[in-house]
């Protein structure tokens, strides 16, 4: 009788929309004796479909995808798979990209620029229950810790970024065309915005954006 090959201890799914990206990671973990690829992504519709199916315990994603935020499927993600470890990576350090991350269900935040076995070390700090942070990232939130936004609310860049422009009276389509997004996406933001901060209407969005110093009246 024949039998299967025993899984590797660390079944990992790798979600970028570069393949070279991916071909990179795919390399140097599979380095790793107990470390095995079990399925990649370009999109997060592709990863979501994936990890529904596929028996593993770690999803390496980019923050930036076609389709969304890898940190908005995090969450979804880990509502549905919470011993599901995510480690999100991403291309610049933004300390509130990183609350953010954790506090969907990320176990870890990650710059892309780090040397590749700080990634092996990065799965192997999640696989063990901790939250990993890069050293940039980690440096940047302690500072966001030491000095808070004088709005009080935790805001992403990107969400900075909309609510500005929308204080600056774009279109949906205008900031779409800006940030090089969907009007759906924009559309999301909006609605986010509007529930962290209480607005909603474009008017108190304005009103808010030129009280916390974001945009000038």
């Amino acid at each position: 009788m024949t039998t299967l090959p025993e899984l590797k201890a660390t079944r990992i799914v790798l979600v970028d929309d570069h393949e070279m990206v991916r071909e990179g990671l795919r390399l140097r973990l599979e380095i790793e004796a107990d470390f095995a690829i079990v399925g990649e992504a370009g999109t997060i519709a592709e990863a979501e479909r994936l990890i529904e199916c596929t028996p593993a315990n770690v999803v390496i994603m980019d923050v930036t995808l076609p389709d969304g935020n890898g940190i908005d499927a995090a969450r979804r993600i880990h509502s549905k798979r919470p011993e599901l470890k995510i480690l999100i990576l991403t291309s610049r350090v933004d300390p509130q990209a990183a609350n953010e991350a954790v506090m969907a269900g990320a176990s870890g935040f990650m710059r892309k620029e780090e040397r590749s076995d700080e990634l092996v070390r990065a799965v192997r700090v999640i696989l063990a229950g901790k939250v990993y942070l890069s050293p940039d990232a980690a440096t940047a939130v302690a500072h966001t810790l030491r000095d808070p936004p004088k709005s009080g609310i935790a805001l992403s860049e990107r969400e900075r970024r909309v609510l500005a422009l929308v204080a600056e009276g774009l279109s949906y389509k205008q900031i779409a065309d800006d940030l090089g997004v969907s009007v759906k996406s924009v559309e999301t933001y909006r609605a986010r915005l509007a529930r962290k901060i209480g607005c909603s209407t474009r008017a108190d969005l304005v009103r808010y954006a030129v009280r916390t110093g974001l945009v000038q009246p």
